[in-house]
């Protein structure tokens, strides 16, 4: 057994992270000290007058954010007129791709409508709505 850092809980000594307080036992690591090679992709997401935030998609085979209005998402666009699950952002074969998930086209990758599954580069910007998604580093 071991015993978490952070809040002090207990768990298995094969958990890899708290499912008290969220955080893992050994930090990921976001740069590799051999290569330099990048772990994690940044994203920005802007909701004008509501919110900016930064976020990190993990380079790992089929790791992805959901994003929707509803508040299961990874990335919660809080508008009403959007579906509650409108597409996944993921990582796979080594790129970073965005797919609809909805059959209203409400997402908008570089000014052209998503439908079905695209794959995104580094300034690629993803409006929903009022909102705008930006892959800053890949």
């Amino acid at each position: 057994m071991k015993t978490c850092s952070n809040c002090g809980s207990v768990t298995f000594d094969d958990m890899e992270m708290c499912f008290d307080c969220m955080s893992f036992f050994e930090k990921p690591q976001y740069e590799s000290e051999n290569d330099n090679t990048e772990t994690a992709v940044r994203l920005q997401v802007v909701l004008a007058d509501y919110f900016n935030y930064e976020l990190l998609l993990q380079k790992l085979e089929g790791s992805s954010l959901s994003v929707g209005s509803a508040s299961e998402n990874a990335i919660v666009i809080p508008q009403e007129h959007l579906a509650t699950h409108l597409m996944e952002v993921f990582y796979a074969h080594g790129q970073i791709w965005a797919e609809s998930t909805c059959a209203s086209s409400q997402a908008i990758v570089d000014e052209i409508p998503l439908c079905g599954t695209v794959r995104i580069q580094p300034g690629t910007e993803i409006s929903i709505g009022d909102a705008t998604i930006t892959l800053l580093e890949a």
